[in-house]
This record gives C-alpha cells, structure tokens and sequence, in this order.
C-alpha cells in the first residue's frame, strides 16, 4: 500500500513539474524575448499575451512544492538544504518578475523601462536557476546518516554549480525562448508574429547545440554515465532522437504557430521523460527511492484525497481562463 501511495504521488509530482514547465515556459519565454523586440507597442502586446495566465501558470510550481512536503518529507527537506541559494534566488526572480509586470503597466513613461529590464532580469534567472537545479539533481546527492539512521544532506552549498548544471541551466532559457517565440506567433499580430519568427532559427540551432553538448557531458560524467545503462539508455537516447527529429522539422516555415507551439509542448514532455527515466525510482538520486523518503501512509492518504478534490477544480479553473482569453491580443487594448 505504502509503495503504491508513493508512486501515485511521485506521479502527480511529476505531472504538476511537467505542466508547470510548459505553462510557465512560454510566459518565461516572452520576458526572455523581451530584449530583442524593439518597438515599445509591440513589447506591450507581447506582455499583453500572458497577463490573463502567468499567474495561475505557477499554481503548479506551489502544488509541486506542497506535494514533496506532503508525501516525501525526507526528500523535501534534503532538496531544500541542498538548493537553498537557487531556490532563494529563483523565487526573489520570480517575485520582481511578478512586480515588475504590475508596475510597468501602470507607471509613467520614464519608468517604463525599468520596469522592463526588471521583468527581463526575472524572467532570465528564474529559467538559469530552475535549469541548473534540474541539471544538478541528476548528479545526485551527498547522503550522510546518523546514528538513528536518519538521513540528511551531507554536501556543500555549492554542489549545485558544476559546468553540467550550467549547460542545463543555459538548454532550459533557449528551451523556454523556442516556445515562447511560437505563443508570440500564435498570440501576436502581424508585426510581433514577424518579429518572433525570425528568432526561430537562430534559437532551435543553438538549442540543439546546447542539447548535443549536454549528451557529451553526460557520456564523459563519471556520476552520470553509469546511468545509462539498459531501458534508461534507451529512453534518453530515444528521446534525444525524437526531440532532434522534431526540432528539425521546426525549423520548416510552411507549419503555422498553433502547430510548432504544440510541437514544442511535445519536445518537453519527451523531455521529461527521458530526464526522469534518469532517476526514477530514485526521488534523493544516487540512494533514496520513493519508499525510504515517503512520509507515513496515513499522511499521504490524507493529502491525497484532498489533492483530488483541489486539483480538478484548478484544472477547470485555468483551463476556463485559457478559453475566455483565446484568441489573438489586440494591439493596443490587450484583451
């Protein structure tokens, strides 16, 4: 029973990560995009594309977080110790970003650009951070035990920056920058749809740049490449060769934006399939399975039943704001 209760919640973990880095990726991706749209009409407009949803789309980063709590303490509290500087620094982002896309639409001309750039700044660290916590979980953890057998974070506060964390930390701003380029074109009139499609190849070239470096590091990692053994080596491999074969036919101008952003939404679920197929079973990687880091039963049946009473209602709660604001932004009025 116990083991169930664990999967079942590893598996709506994974699920609230997985929405949570497409819906959150696009809005990411429009402030990492932000720099390179000059005219200031067609900044709002793309601003204008994200401001009914940004906000709920980190509902699930906060489901994600209460989860891990909830049903795997242990995992919790040794991820939290070990990526305190990140995390701080991810949420201290994510919070100017969110103040920033306030202030910006209410202050002065003159201040405008300020506000700008902080949302930009935000936007850039919140995707670098989340993608080198990504990068750096796969290279495991220092476990130490005590004399009761509790385990607890035996590493440096530093652990977290290594060269294959920096890799995975740049591949996650260029992966958010590629969908947020087709939500612009999806979202956008003419002349944003034109300015955002013109970063397309440029930023698939140097994803898939960025993705072949990341295959390098992993096979010359002495903590990564014994990972690759048997039906992960297939996994990753397979969905490197799909996420390669995809990007390729991205990079064709005859698809129109609807099609490349559920492309691109495509991409990152193979994404994570190959990235948890990495560590799965493992939630403390390299020596803490589901099972070991799971809170008692009781609690975890607890949070569950309410997890499935709150979750359809966030799901029809987001998706019917989505409906309501379908469509393209109206240049000038937003929606």
């Amino acid at each position: 029973m116990a083991f169930d209760l664990s999967f079942i919640w590893a598996f709506v973990i994974l699920i609230g990560v997985a929405v949570y880095i497409v819906a959150d990726g696009f809005d990411l991706g429009v402030g990492i995009l932000l720099p390179f749209v000059k005219q200031e009409a067609v900044k709002d407009e793309f601003i204008d594309s994200i401001s009914p949803v940004w906000d709920g789309n980190e509902t699930w980063l906060i489901l994600g977080g209460a989860a891990l709590m909830g049903a795997f303490p242990l995992a919790y509290a040794v991820i939290l110790e070990a990526f305190t500087f990140p995390i701080v620094v991810m949420l201290f982002a994510l919070i100017l970003r969110g103040v920033a896309f306030e202030f910006r639409v209410h202050s002065p001309a003159g201040h405008k650009k300020i506000w700008t750039i902080a949302f930009v700044v935000g936007s850039y660290i919140a995707a670098l951070m989340q993608g080198m916590m990504a990068g750096a979980f796969l290279e495991g953890f220092l476990i130490g035990t005590t004399a009761q057998g509790t385990h607890f974070f035996d590493g440096k506060d530093t652990d977290w920056i290594s060269p294959f964390s920096l890799l995975t930390g740049v591949g996650l701003v260029i992966m958010f920058a590629v969908i947020g380029i087709f939500w612009g074109a999806m979202k956008g009139n003419d002349t944003l749809k034109n300015r955002v499609l013109s970063f397309k190849k440029p930023a698939i070239f140097a994803l898939i740049i960025v993705l072949i470096a990341i295959m390098i590091a992993m096979l010359f990692s002495t903590k990564l490449m014994p990972l690759l053994v048997g039906a992960r080596l297939y996994l990753v491999v397979g969905s490197m060769i799909i996420i390669g074969l995809v990007l390729l036919m991205l990079l064709g101008n005859s698809m129109s934006a609807g099609k490349g952003f559920l492309l691109t939404v495509f991409i990152m679920v193979c994404g994570m399939v190959g990235y948890t197929s990495l560590f799965f079973p493992y939630i403390i990687p390299p020596s803490i399975t589901l099972e070991m880091a799971a809170s008692a039963s009781s609690s975890q049946m607890f949070g569950l039943v309410g997890t499935l009473i709150m979750l359809p209602i966030i799901i029809f709660y987001l998706s019917w704001t989505y409906f309501i604001f379908r469509g393209k932004v109206i240049a000038g009025e937003g929606y």
